[in-house]
């Protein structure tokens, strides 16, 4: 079953950065992940998720305000 987790906190308190890190441990470990951002950050690129340790990944799912997360095949995650 699909787990969602939320994570907060203050800017500069590693969130990216241990998103990333979990993201790469997952992957490692043979696990399926999604990697969801707002199409509104281009920071980095649309596509790219990057911490300011330069660790960076390219998000799976771009949310825009007409998205819709039921078309999105959550099988194996």
């Amino acid at each position: 079953m699909a787990k969602l987790y939320f994570r907060y906190g203050t800017v500069g308190s590693a969130k990216t950065l241990n998103l990333l890190a979990v993201a790469h441990n997952y992957r490692q470990q043979g696990k399926k992940i999604l990697l969801m951002k707002p199409d509104l950050d281009v920071r980095f690129g649309r596509e790219r998720i990057k911490s300011r340790a330069g660790l960076e990944m390219q998000a799976d799912v771009l949310i825009v305000d007409e998205t819709s997360l039921q078309g999105i095949d959550y099988s194996g995650v």
